[in-house]
């Protein structure tokens, strides 16, 4: 993941106006992104349900983390600059209810920055294949979005100024699996600049960024209040 998390720090701080504020990593694992920001100057937190995870981040890098759901932690309103979330929104039983709970706790123009699994084209086009290779994980993946869909949530939740990207890829364990991620995300990335951030290659992981308005919408998100 380190090339994912360099590449969405540097993300991340080019579209932040506070300058390095406070950030919550929901999902955090062992704590390598927030390990990176928090050297950057971020506040950092983070919400990991896994006890082994949560143990490595607070002895290896003195972090705070959290044990329970972001639902479950009745955090204050308007309380982080940047909330991010990588390979999470898949595995959630409620998208809607964590995107609703993490508006809330971003402050007027904070930051939600999501990286997830783009699966279903993939498995469309190796037909009864697929069943062998697992895109989806199961049972872990509860969902798999499309970029349309991942905006009609966004917008549904209250976030406004929705991008969608390719942006940075993984370096599995396995050869072929990583020779796999270099070049196919080389080439989804490529192309997605190539073409004025137009055209995004199917069957890639997505990165997308939403900001939280400064005037409270109501719901439907249509005027605001």
């Amino acid at each position: 993941m380190k090339p994912v998390f360099d590449k969405s720090a540097d993300l991340i701080e080019s579209r932040t106006k506070s300058g390095r504020g406070g950030l919550l990593d929901i999902g955090c694992g062992y704590g390598f992104f927030l390990q990176e920001m928090k050297c950057r100057g971020w506040k950092v937190e983070g919400i990991e349900i896994s006890e082994v995870g949560r143990q490595f981040v607070r002895e290896k890098w003195g972090i705070h983390v959290y044990s329970q759901p972001l639902e479950g932690l009745a955090l204050s309103e308007n309380l982080f600059d940047v909330v991010t979330l990588f390979y999470v929104i898949e595995h959630v039983d409620d998208p809607l209810a964590l995107l609703k709970e993490v508006n809330r706790i971003l402050k007027p123009g904070g930051l939600v920055f999501l990286r997830w699994p783009h699966s279903t084209p993939i498995i469309r086009i190796l037909g009864p294949y697929s069943r062998k290779s697992d895109l989806y994980h199961t049972p872990y993946h509860l969902y798999d979005f499309s970029p349309r869909t991942m905006e009609k949530m966004l917008s549904y939740c209250g976030f406004r100024e929705i991008e969608t990207m390719i942006k940075g890829n993984t370096r599995p364990s396995k050869r072929f699996n990583r020779w796999a991620s270099v070049i196919f995300g080389g080439v989804g990335e490529a192309v997605y600049y190539l073409s004025r951030r137009h055209f995004l290659l199917p069957g890639i992981s997505k990165t997308t960024l939403a900001i939280k308005p400064t005037e409270r919408l109501c719901q439907g998100n249509q005027t605001p209040i």
